[in-house]
């Protein structure tokens, strides 16, 4: 029973995890799509079909999303082994990271980037190039 309890809250922590990551990623994509719909609405002009700018717009992402798992995973695990260490003294706790663990991490952060990419390329249909074209800077 104790154990049921235990992997229902894992489930809660995970569900959660993806829903905030989601949120945050998809309103940095929003505020980049933003900052360059000039540049966007350039391309556009120039010929580029929205199919091309929006691989263009998710390849970004996917890279950034590779660079960030490079350098959040050691630095995870850095500071989760600082704070057992800290709490050393109160509680007894060890790290245990197995291979799931980092699977299904990446996993989801590259699913999850995925989806914020795709969300973001979507409104690139709906540029008005006229007006972006027109804003001063």
């Amino acid at each position: 029973m104790v154990g049921d309890k235990a992997k229902e809250c894992e489930r809660l922590v995970v569900v959660t995890a993806a829903v905030l990551g989601i949120v945050v990623l998809y309103n940095l994509g929003i505020m980049s799509y933003v900052e360059r719909s000039r540049e966007l609405a350039t391309l556009k002009v120039l010929g580029f079909r929205n199919r091309a700018i929006g691989r263009l717009l998710i390849s970004q992402n996917i890279w950034l999303t590779f660079f960030g798992v490079i350098i959040g995973l050691p630095a995870g695990v850095g500071v989760l082994q600082i704070l057992l260490t800290a709490l050393a003294g109160e509680y007894e706790m060890k790290l245990m990271l197995g291979v799931t663990t980092y699977t299904v991490s990446v996993l989801l952060t590259f699913g999850v980037s995925l989806l914020v990419g795709l969300m973001v390329a979507r409104k690139n249909k709906k540029i008005d190039m006229v007006e972006a074209l027109k804003g001063t800077e």
